[in-house]
C-alpha cells in the first residue's frame, strides 16, 4: 500500500507518542516532531506507511540516542499476555471449534499495537477479547483452516509483542514442525523481535527467525536471504497485523492476512468496517 493523506496525522502522532515514551521534556518532543514533519514533507507517498515509520524511529534515535523506545511497553505486554494465557486457552477449549476460536483470539491480540493506537489499557484488551468471542471474523475462515491442514510449510509473520502470546493459541493446535515463525529484524515500534519471541515462549515451540529488517512490516526488498528463502518455500503464509498488510503483496494466494482493522485507510482497502476482525486472502 502507498501512504495516503490520512496516514500523515497518524505518523505524526506516532512520533510524538514514541518521544513521550522516552522523555517528559517537551523540548525533546518538539525536536522529534520538527524532524518528523521535515521527513514527511520530503517523503515519497508511494512508499508504505511502515517505511515512513522506520524513518521516524531513526529520527527518534538521532534525537534521543534511544534505539528502542517501546522496549518497556513490549516487556509489559508480553508479561500481561502470558498472565492471561491459561484463561485464553480455556476459552478456546470450551468452544465448539477450538482451532477457529484460537484464530479469532489470535486476531484479537492484534489490538496490542502502539503504532496504530496512542494508548492502550488492559480493559480495552479484555473488551477486544469479548468482541472476538461474540463476533465472526470477516473473511474466509474455512479456507484458512484447510490451508493450515494441507500445507507442508507454514511461514507465520508476526506483528506485535504481547500479541505473539495470543498467536501461541494457534501454534499449540497445529503441527509445529512445519511452522517457521518470523519476527522483526530489529526494534520497530512495539513489534516483536527475537528477544520478545523468547520472552513469550515462541522460540521454544517453533523454529523462529527474524526478517532481517527493522521495519514495522515486511518489505521483501529489505529482508534477509534467510527470510526470503523461507518465504519462497512456504506453502502457506500467515501475516499478522496491519503493517504486514500494508507492505506484502496482495496478489499472492499463499498469504492470509490476519488483523484487527484499527485504521480507516486499511479498513477501506480491505473492504471491511473499522474494528472488524479480518482474514483476507486474494
Amino acid at each position: 500500500m502507498k501512504t495516503y493523506n490520512d496516514c500523515i496525522p497518524c505518523l505524526v502522532r506516532q512520533a510524538l507518542g514514541a518521544a513521550r515514551f522516552i522523555s517528559n521534556d517537551e523540548a525533546v518532543h518538539q525536536k522529534v516532531l520538527k524532524k518528523t514533519l521535515a521527513a514527511l514533507a520530503a517523503m515519497d507517498m508511494n512508499q508504505s506507511p511502515p517505511m515512513m515509520a522506520r524513518h521516524i524511529q531513526n529520527t527518534i534515535t538521532d534525537v534521543t540516542g534511544n534505539k528502542d523506545p517501546y522496549k518497556k511497553i513490549k516487556t509489559k505486554f508480553n508479561k500481561f499476555s502470558l498472565g492471561i494465557l491459561e484463561d485464553l486457552r480455556a476459552m478456546a477449549e470450551r468452544s465448539k471449534d477450538p482451532l477457529k476460536t484460537a484464530v479469532r483470539l489470535s486476531i484479537a491480540g492484534n489490538i496490542i499495537d502502539f503504532g496504530a493506537l496512542s494508548t492502550l489499557d488492559k480493559e480495552t484488551i479484555f473488551a477486544t477479547i469479548d468482541h472476538a468471542m461474540a463476533n465472526e471474523v470477516k473473511g474466509n475462515m474455512e479456507r484458512l483452516i484447510k490451508g493450515i491442514t494441507a500445507a507442508d510449510s507454514i511461514l507465520w509473520i508476526a506483528d506485535n509483542a504481547g500479541e505473539i502470546v495470543f498467536d501461541r493459541l494457534v501454534l499449540e493446535k497445529i503441527d509445529r514442525d512445519k511452522v517457521t515463525f518470523v519476527v522483526r529484524g530489529g526494534a520497530a515500534l512495539n513489534d516483536a523481535t527475537l528477544e520478545d519471541a523468547m520472552e513469550a515462549g515462541i522460540s521454544e515451540l517453533v523454529t523462529t527467525i527474524d526478517s532481517g529488517a527493522a521495519i514495522p512490516g515486511t518489505v521483501l526488498a529489505e529482508c534477509s536471504q534467510t527470510f526470503l528463502q523461507a518465504f519462497d518455500r512456504a506453502d502457506l503464509i500467515i501475516a499478522k497485523g496491519q503493517g504486514n498488510y500494508e507492505t506484502l503483496p496482495h496478489d499472492d494466494d499463499r498469504i492470509f492476512f490476519l488483523f484487527k482493522a484499527k485504521c480507516p485507510v486499511v479498513a477501506g482497502s480491505a473492504g471491511v468496517n473499522l474494528n472488524d476482525m479480518v482474514i483476507r486472502n486474494c
